[in-house]
């Protein structure tokens, strides 16, 4: 199955035209055939079969054109003054990864990433209660956009004391989610090729309120802080889990905080049950209910299901084709024992030389939807969920084929992976050239890519992930930035890398043909790159070639086509920095190989 999509609109800078029926294949999809439906099934079904979240597609597409006439009939419903409200999910980073105890991370950073979708999902719910008429334009990866009459704007502020009450008493400020407006017009909307201005402003208003994140002046509840300090002077009083809360509620052998015990239900509950439903309630409901989050008086919960028993919002979130309920990418991938219980990382890595991170995004995005703002709203709103739809969708589907990949977080234009080194190296190719084919080759995404034992705490996993990346998006060559990876410490250009690996796979499979033990003569090779770094430090390291010639010779018979390895090896070591990595890799993979034997 193809699809044509936003990339095929946006117009490079040099102003070259590009083939409008340029389309993108998608196996994940293949299971699903349009001849199977009639035009009537697909009005009646179509909608659910691909919904994501909030926004049903309603077209034949699989990523839908905005519905203009949706957006026809909203308006209509509402007054010619309209308000846009955005929400915007700060500190999503600390609030994965801060307080996870190693032993403890696979069993909660996945639900914590499902966690920031669910309680966006609420917000969102409790803003369209307010807003009579409203409705959710952009939802996903902790923001979301609605559009509502511009009437009783004090609800905002009300909605956003709940807010700020509630990450307060739960996550001391670290995180928290802003509520932003701006006005519009139903003119403006309805032709959508003037909203710059307006979107501009929601922008600003945002970037206002992260200065000011707490109105604590005026917090209501001024108990938030103190009954839970004095808690926690209590011997034996703070969460193993997450090491901030009291602990109430017994996990296993241990006791954890109601936050946490709340994320490792929904984390059982994610790789078990296909479907959620998500409902509130004034009441405490039994613990098969997971609390979302609670706003005011109202306790927002999902409960996780076999098959749907309660009223709410129901979804599948299972990774069978649509059967009956609206599909909605909650799950990803997490690997699982044969009891459907989240591995530990420790078991990930078994048999092998350590785990690695990758980190991913997709660069200058923020540029490219700038532009949009200034060009068409209805383009902005398409590229949003289709970028989405990669991450989220089809990403998930590639991870899953791997055995021992975790997935932190996939959506938005983020990506967070954790798994055994390998895998996670073949899978980072992988998603290079399937994003560059998906974006047909305008853009580009960079990575970093970090590895570690499993006892390396998870929070300093991700730290260095994050500079790993951020050092991937800073390469620059022949004046073009990004298109990065940064792998070991060492950055590069995402085609020179793999330039690099295919012509090491050369040398080393001519090395190993009489004997795959050449684990001396690659730590050899790296000191020779040093070498060739430093020759200005020393004029001695200028001698690389000579040694290098010298370890050839006594590592290799002489065979009359073996010349072209020696060059192919020189130019590697030429390289510098950047041959290293795809050493490190080679010496871990002998050393498996090793330990398999």
């Amino acid at each position: 199955m193809q699809i044509a999509h936003i990339f095929n609109e946006l117009k490079p800078k040099d102003k070259k035209s590009f083939i409008d029926t340029q389309l993108f294949e998608i196996d994940y999809f293949k299971s699903y055939k349009f001849s199977d439906y009639t035009d009537n099934a697909l009005d009646n079904d179509f909608s659910k079969k691909y919904y994501h979240a909030l926004n049903p597609i309603e077209d034949k597409s699989i990523i839908s054109k905005y519905d203009d006439e949706k957006l026809k009939r909203l308006v209509s419903t509402l007054a010619d003054d309209l308000l846009l409200i955005s929400g915007d999910f700060w500190g999503i980073q600390k609030f994965i990864f801060d307080g996870v105890t190693t032993s403890k991370a696979s069993k909660i950073l996945r639900s914590r990433s499902a966690m920031v979708q669910l309680i966006t999902y609420a917000v969102v719910d409790r803003v369209k209660k307010a807003f009579e008429g409203s409705e959710a334009l952009l939802f996903g990866a902790g923001k979301f956009m609605i559009l509502a009459k511009n009437e009783n704007i004090h609800k905002i502020k009300e909605i956003q004391k709940e807010l700020d009450s509630y990450f307060l008493k739960n996550f001391f400020g670290q995180n928290g989610f802003i509520l932003s407006s701006s006005t519009t017009t139903k003119e403006k909307l309805l032709d959508q090729k003037n909203m710059e201005e307006d979107l501009l402003a929601l922008g600003a208003d945002n970037d206002d309120k992260k200065l000011n994140k707490f109105d604590l002046l005026n917090i209501e509840d001024d108990t938030i802080i103190n009954n839970i300090f004095n808690e926690a002077q209590k011997d034996d009083a703070i969460c193993e889990f997450c090491s901030k809360r009291v602990k109430t509620h017994k996990v296993d052998d241990t006791k954890a905080c109601g936050v946490c015990f709340n994320e490792i239900e929904l984390g059982k509950q994610l790789s078990k049950k296909p479907y959620v439903s998500i409902f509130f309630s004034d009441k405490l409901e039994s613990k098969d209910n997971i609390l979302i989050i609670t706003l005011g008086n109202q306790n927002y919960y999902a409960k996780f299901e076999a098959q749907v028993t309660v009223k709410g919002d129901s979804f599948d979130i299972g990774s069978e084709p649509y059967f009956d309920y609206p599909k909605w990418s909650l799950k990803s991938h997490v690997p699982t024992d044969s009891n459907k219980e989240i591995k530990d990382f420790s078991t990930l890595s078994e048999g092998s030389s350590g785990l690695m991170a990758l980190k991913a995004d997709i660069d200058k995005l923020g540029d490219t939807f700038r532009e949009l703002y200034k060009e068409d709203f209805k383009k902005f709103n398409r590229l949003s969920r289709e970028v989405e739809f990669f991450f989220s969708d089809y990403i998930t589907s590639l991870v899953a084929k791997r055995e021992n990949v975790y997935t932190v977080f996939a959506g938005g234009d983020d990506l967070f992976l954790i798994g055994e080194y390998k895998e996670i190296v073949v899978l980072a190719k992988e998603i290079r050239d399937e994003f560059y084919s998906f974006a047909l080759e305008k853009t580009t995404i960079s990575m970093g890519l970090v590895m570690f034992k499993p006892t390396t705490p998870i929070t300093f996993v991700s730290k260095m992930a994050d500079e790993a990346e951020k050092r991937a998006k800073a390469i620059t060559v022949d004046g073009k930035d990004r298109n990065g990876i940064d792998i070991f410490g060492v950055s590069m250009k995402y085609d020179e890398f793999i330039e690099i690996e295919e012509s090491f796979k050369r040398v080393t499979e001519f090395l190993e043909k009489e004997s795959d033990d050449k684990t001396a003569l690659y730590y050899r090779l790296i000191e020779l790159c040093d070498m060739k770094e430093n020759i200005n430090q020393d004029i001695r390291n200028a001698m690389w070639k000579s040694k290098l010639n010298y370890l050839f010779r006594r590592n290799v018979k002489r065979e009359d086509n073996n010349s072209e390895i020696f060059t192919l090896l020189s130019n590697l070591i030429e390289k510098g920095e950047k041959f290293k990595p795809s050493i490190f890799l080679k010496i871990y993979n002998n050393r498996d190989k090793k330990k398999e034997k």
